[in-house]
């Protein structure tokens, strides 16, 4: 069955990305193109190796885009590569990724943007790369970004770091504006995030944490909003974290700024109270913030201020997180957990609208990055999530497939499991559990 080109997705409730409606159908995949979407389709004479997928009382999704992404390759692959990095993204339902500059060395140069294409051709997947603005990671020295473009890149970032000297990024906002390229910027304020552990506040007085305060982030978002009016920069502000910046974004959207922003699952599913636990696989940045910070992502996902989910799936080596908090690196894994923690938290709890979701999972990433959004369509590639939206499970170390386990969401319930996933019109992934 896997691998298998030639699908009939038999009896799902098939999600229209367009409308937002849910439609009980039939979809006949063959030599992995989309033929037919409509009831009982006859499918006599079609294909002897014809895989049927009974999909009664499943979801039938758009595969997913995962908009920040590191696969850690090329230069630590024992955290991640690209294969094990794609398999983990079926086994969320996700179908494109875009992957972010800071390996070993940094994407900043064009051969080897050649080299993350060529891997994602060679497994069939869809990666597109992303950039680095600063030569070496370094906040110095622009890269050539014009080439980088011509080479395939996507977007541009330094995440993980954020450019300090501010001639510096308008300089790279001017050029970014001139080839419509997007900045994908990690916003951080070193004074007054240096030596810091988690959100300055309650809890890191009570746990004795070094603070990060929310300023740190909020500065940064208020210097690049200024710089980006003046160049004409699109610039993508991403895993936001605290109720100033939402406020900050949403100031900047209504004056016409080219704004948006993205926001990740842990930060919409934990508040800093999780933190009493020491758990490092909750040592992220930034840091998870307050339950008024929370529900202050959730209300701008409400009110459309947000423009995408994306996981900033991070691995990391057991040792690096297998230690104290202080010495803990930052970072979650997160592709196998992107649709299940947002669902839960969004759809579940908060009683967002499913619609609202699958937008932010699929159109929403696509519009910026300036891709293709998968759709369910007759005629298109299938690209394709099948989800029980009604399975609960709680998360266990054992059952990622990422190489590297360290999610800050093993031991939550999470409601929904991706049961079959197809990519590029193949059958990809079949959950045996299921």
């Amino acid at each position: 069955m896997i691998g298998s080109d030639n699908i009939l997705i038999k009896s799902g409730t098939v999600f229209e990305s367009s409308s937002g409606k849910e439609i009980v159908s039939d979809i006949l995949i063959q030599n992995g193109i989309i033929r037919a979407i409509e009831k009982n389709i006859n499918v006599e004479g079609i294909s002897k190796d014809l895989v049927v997928l009974n999909c009664q009382n499943y979801f039938v999704f758009p595969g997913f885009v995962d908009m920040h992404v590191h696969l850690r390759e090329p230069g630590n692959e024992e955290e991640e590569d690209i294969g094990s990095g794609s398999r983990a993204a079926v086994r969320g339902g996700i179908t494109s990724i875009a992957c972010m500059p800071n390996t070993n060395p940094p994407v900043d140069r064009e051969y080897l943007v050649n080299y993350i294409l060529s891997k994602s051709r060679l497994i069939d997947f869809k990666i597109y790369p992303v950039a680095a603005m600063s030569k070496n990671l370094e906040g110095k020295k622009m890269t050539e970004i014009g080439l980088l473009k011509e080479a395939g890149a996507i977007a541009f970032s330094d995440d993980g770091k954020c450019i300090q000297d501010s001639k510096l990024m308008y300089e790279i906002m001017k050029y970014a504006s001139h080839f419509d390229l997007p900045l994908i910027l990690h916003e951080e304020d070193y004074s007054f995030s240096n030596y810091g552990l988690a959100h300055e506040g309650y809890y890191s007085a009570k746990l004795g944490l070094d603070g990060i305060s929310p300023f740190a982030e909020e500065l940064m978002i208020s210097r690049d909003i200024m710089l980006a009016k003046m160049a004409g920069a699109k610039i993508h502000i991403t895993h936001v974290s605290s109720k100033g910046s939402i406020t900050l974004i949403k100031r900047a959207k209504e004056a016409g700024i080219k704004i948006t922003c993205d926001v990740t699952p842990h930060h919409l599913y934990f508040n800093d109270s999780f933190l009493e636990s020491y758990d490092t696989n909750l040592k992220v940045n930034p840091p998870i913030r307050s339950e008024e910070d929370r529900k202050a992502l959730v209300s701008a996902i409400s009110e459309g201020i947000i423009d995408a989910i994306a996981s900033d799936h991070a691995p990391h080596f057991e040792a690096e997180k297998n230690t104290t908090f202080k010495d803990a690196a930052n970072g979650t894994i997160g592709l196998e957990t992107l649709f299940k923690a947002s669902y839960t938290k969004l759809v579940r709890e908060e009683k967002i609208k499913l619609s609202k979701l699958v937008a932010l999972l699929t159109t929403g990433p696509a519009k910026i990055l300036n891709i293709k959004a998968p759709a369910i369509k007759v005629g298109n590639k299938a690209d394709i999530a099948i989800i029980d939206l009604e399975k609960n499970k709680k998360i266990k170390k054992e059952d990622f497939c990422s190489k590297s386990k360290n999610s800050a969401f093993i031991g939550q319930n999470l409601y929904s499991e991706v049961v079959y996933t197809i990519n590029n019109g193949r059958l990809e992934f079949i959950n045996k559990s299921c």
